[in-house]
């Protein structure tokens, strides 16, 4: 198995409290760093869509017609 290594430089002041955090909760404060650290990160997996749900909201109603958008510039077109 391939792992890893990463080096967190975090404050003093942020390190005593995740010290004192761990003594309270008994798990280690590397733990609580990657646990606070992951639960800020955005939820990638709950912005993936399904292409066919997607389509299938497409209407008659909501569907527009094509968009001008001028000459072409550089190499769109060959």
């Amino acid at each position: 198995m391939f792992t890893q290594k990463l080096t967190l430089e975090i404050p003093e002041s942020l390190f005593e409290e995740l010290n004192h955090l761990s003594e309270l909760t008994g798990q280690s404060v590397q733990s609580l760093a990657l646990q606070s650290i992951t639960s800020s990160l955005p939820r990638f997996r709950d912005k993936v869509h399904n292409l066919d749900e997607l389509l299938s909201r497409v209407t008659t109603d909501n569907l527009h017609g094509e968009i001008d958008s001028g000459e072409p510039v550089g190499r769109e077109v060959n």
